[in-house]
């Protein structure tokens, strides 16, 4: 991407992530791929400056994935795919899916999962310019149980001692962050997802090492005990959180943890007899709770960041937008699916400083888009400009 490129995009209806309320009539800024100025009113120096005409058009920050994984397709059993694949091409397949992701309007994910270093070498190669693709941030190989949920992406751990060591290895190969499997779940074989795993002790060991390197820690945590367990240690994420009780919601909010719903992979899970069918039969027992989970999670107001676990299966990235729909229909208002999707994700993620919102200094990943979101929000599924780091996305 070039970083000389300079734009105005004036005359818009700015939906910055931050405002509850639309800024009308703005103009935004931007110089080598930073935000220069958000200002309403015409901008009086346009000399050198490509001006794009936004009337009518509302600019949005770019949307935000707290949970994918980019080694899965999204078809009915995506482990299968990869399975006897070598690295090299799994790291190719990953690619595909982060470009399929950023032509969505996603120009951010974090990915919680994913075998040995490969989705931490397409982060890098991304973030060297040499490719196109959305900001990835990374957990590398999750630290599970041995036999653990999803243990084929992971790093097989028992007791503290090897919590510790396969931690401070996925730090030192370059993870972003710490992906911990709390408890069982839907898509392994031979495991409940209510059922705890890595016990209090081992993810005290995750959690002190993430410290030490001033990283967060993501948790896989479906059943109570094991949330609770989570939520004991300080755990910053909790992902799914399915069985988390109204006790253990307000932990989570008087605590500020993020709890990451991703409740289209679920819905999709019960979708189709081409599950594997323990997967099928589990899906079932758990939707019903899980969404009125995050019913309890919005009336009590916990932080909610915009996650999916695309790559799943039957939840290819397209399936972002349904994660929003279902949010809204778990009592969230469209504005707060926004934020949800954007500033709150970033605050999540630990990087809104850099992404987010529409703001001075901050990177120019917004969208363009032809109608109102906070009227129907599945504006944000069709057409529309995306602007990476101050480029448009083709």
């Amino acid at each position: 991407m070039s970083t000389e490129e300079k734009w105005i995009l004036k005359n818009g209806q700015v939906i910055d992530g931050i405002n509850d309320e639309v800024l009308d009539n703005h103009y935004v800024k931007i110089v080598s791929g930073d935000i220069m100025a958000v200002e309403k009113g015409e901008p009086d120096d346009i000399e050198g400056f490509e001006v794009i005409d936004c009337t009518g058009k509302f600019i949005v920050p770019g949307l935000i994935d707290c949970h994918v994984h980019l080694v899965w397709d999204g078809s009915a059993d995506p482990q299968s795919v990869i399975k006897n694949e070598e690295n090299d091409r799994i790291v190719l397949e990953a690619y595909k899916h982060a470009l399929d992701t950023l032509k969505l309007g996603v120009t951010t994910v974090r990915d919680l999962g994913a075998p040995d270093r490969t989705v931490l070498h397409v982060r890098n190669v991304i973030d060297s310019g040499l490719l196109v693709g959305p900001t990835i941030i990374a957990s590398g190989a999750p630290i599970c149980m041995t036999g653990g949920h999803v243990y084929y992406l992971g790093y097989e751990s028992d007791g503290a001692d090897e919590v510790r060591k396969n931690t401070r290895k996925v730090l030192k190969e370059g993870a972003d962050l710490v992906k911990v499997m709390a408890t069982g779940g839907i898509y392994t074989k031979g495991e409940e997802p209510g059922s705890v795993q890595l016990t209090v002790e081992e993810l005290s060991a995750a959690k002190e090492e993430a410290l030490k390197k001033n990283k967060k820690v993501a948790a896989h945590a479906d059943g109570l005990e094991g949330i609770m367990n989570c939520l004991e240690v300080g755990i910053d994420t909790i992902e799914h959180g399915i069985y988390a009780n109204q006790q253990a919601l307000e932990i989570m909010k008087n605590q500020g943890t993020f709890l990451v719903p991703t409740m289209a992979v679920m819905r999709q899970l019960t979708s189709s007899p081409d599950i594997p069918a323990y997967a099928l039969e589990k899906a079932k027992q758990v939707v019903e709770p899980h969404f009125n989970m995050l019913k309890g999670a919005v009336e009590i107001g916990v932080k909610i960041a915009t996650g999916t676990d695309c790559g799943g299966p039957l939840t290819p990235p397209s399936f972002y937008f349904d994660e929003l729909a279902i949010m809204h229909e778990a009592g969230m208002s469209q504005m707060e699916v926004i934020k949800a999707s954007t500033s709150i994700a970033a605050e999540c993620l630990g990087v809104d400083d850099q992404i987010g919102s529409i703001a001075p200094g901050k990177l120019a990943d917004l969208l363009i888009l032809e109608k109102n979101p906070l009227e129907d929000l599945n504006v944000l599924r069709e057409e529309k400009l995306i602007m990476k780091k101050g480029s448009f996305v083709n």
